[in-house]
């Protein structure tokens, strides 16, 4: 795998082979930390039968098939990417029963009218995105009165893996974080929601550890980052492969570990 996902998923139609981001996001889907927190974005929501959702950034479209599903009978869900290679994976999936569509778009100009929708939910995707401010304010926009805007992304400044050599896990963890269009944007969240005009604000913090190498390679692109590094000149090819050497023997004795915050936010549009 040549792609480096912290980079590609800001413009998926640009690399080379699409097919990594959509193994990413169905890898990331299936892993518990992640399943508990787009569970918890639909109770947040509080999706009913009836309403309507634009779901930004929806990637292969797994969240708006659910959340489709919970807004029935009558209610609807719209999910809108950047990629066309991604509309056009969720169109290829969308249930015959379910009242979902998807369209491309730019998040930070969207194309509906102002209050078309009930819910607005953002999930991982302002990390990616300059301008994260006129996202929320365009997503505030389209909603109706009393609309619900959940959004959760990552705090890169908190990623973390348990390296035995200190100073090459430091330049490791710098050089993927760095990557993030927002590498921070979580802790941010609240704030945005605030200058946006949001209340009722709630702010739900966690902590996704992954004990796998192989599984937190996949996600976070390990391998890679230490190719880079040595491309940098920031390590030596020799440093970087014991490094590695180093997590994998921690993961086959059960002792490794990547962490990472990330931060679910959910705000009310009173008027």
């Amino acid at each position: 795998m040549d792609e480096y996902l912290a980079t590609g998923f800001s413009n998926v139609d640009l690399q080379n082979d699409a097919e990594v981001y959509k193994h990413c996001l169905g890898l990331i889907d299936s892993l518990p930390y992640y399943q508990e927190c787009k569970q918890l974005s639909y109770e947040l929501l509080e999706l009913a039968p009836g309403l309507s959702v634009l779901d930004v950034g929806s990637g292969i479209g797994d969240d708006v098939f659910r959340m489709a599903e919970r807004v029935m009978p009558g209610g609807m869900v719209v999910g809108m990417d950047s990629s066309t290679r991604m509309i056009e994976e969720s169109r290829s999936r969308i249930p015959v029963c379910l009242n979902a569509e998807f369209m491309k778009a730019d998040a930070r100009a969207l194309p509906f009218i102002d209050a078309g929708f009930s819910r607005c939910r953002i999930d991982r995707t302002l990390q990616h995105i300059q301008g994260p401010g006129k996202v929320i304010r365009e997503a505030l926009r389209i909603l109706r009165p009393e609309g619900l805007l959940l959004v959760y992304d990552n705090d890169w400044g908190t990623f973390s893996i348990n390296g035995i050599d200190e100073e090459t896990t430091r330049i490791i963890e710098t050089l993927w974080r760095d990557s993030f269009t927002n590498s921070r944007i979580g802790r941010y969240l609240e704030g945005f929601f605030t200058e946006a005009g949001l209340e009722e604000i709630h702010v739900y913090p966690s902590v996704s550890i992954i004990d796998d190498f192989v599984t937190a390679d996949r996600v976070y692109n390990i391998r890679q980052s230490v190719e880079r590094a040595v491309e940098k000149e920031l390590i030596s090819l020799i440093r970087g492969r014991q490094w590695l050497a180093d997590l994998e023997e921690l993961s086959i004795n059960k002792m490794f570990h990547c962490a990472l915050t990330g931060y679910t936010v959910v705000g009310r549009k009173l008027r």
